[in-house]
């Protein structure tokens, strides 16, 4: 029983199950439709005319149907996948590499990426970066991590907001 209640838990947490949606629920009528359409066709090949058309593709209709709504039905995401958060991390040290990063966020989880800023010209370190976790492991690392002391510095820590689309700047020629 509560091995049972184990397994279950560690599924949900590893894979979202998603219900099938008007879109979904259309392709498996048009799945049905077309098995049915076969089972039509192939029942006198197959030597089996004395089904009759009708049954025969009553049948492909009924098969499709099932198959069709399995397809549907068991579209598995992985919850890693599903829920991805960009943390932002302030006030690094211009020394800070790639690596020495990721090191102190997988103390909290799976670290999927680093990104560190640099300036456009000068290739210089800006002193900011970005850190890809999986939603709950991103939760943990900031509540432990923002104002810690890394290299030297106080860290700023918390999940990153959208990036703003940039405003071109024209030049008018006159």
């Amino acid at each position: 029983m509560i091995i049972t209640t184990m397994i279950k838990k560690r599924v949900n947490e590893l894979m979202k199950f998603t219900f099938p949606t008007a879109k979904y629920f259309m392709k498996s009528l048009v799945i049905s439709t077309i098995l049915g359409l076969v089972a039509f066709f192939l029942a006198p090949q197959l030597s089996i005319e004395n089904l009759g058309a009708a049954r025969g593709f009553a049948y492909g209709v009924l098969t499709g149907a099932l198959i069709g709504s399995l397809l549907a039905a068991t579209r598995i995401i992985p919850a890693t996948a599903s829920k991805m958060e960009s943390i932002f991390v302030g006030n690094l040290a211009f020394r800070a590499s790639n690596n020495a990063v990721r090191e102190l966020f997988e103390k909290y989880g799976e670290v999927h990426a680093v990104r560190l800023m640099t300036d456009r010209v000068t290739r210089k370190p800006r002193g900011f970066g970005f850190v890809e976790m999986n939603h709950r492991d991103a939760m943990k690392a900031i509540k432990a991590l923002q104002g810690e002391e890394f290299q030297g510095r106080e860290l700023k820590v918390n999940i990153a907001n959208e990036r703003k689309p940039r405003e071109e700047v024209s030049t008018a020629n006159s």
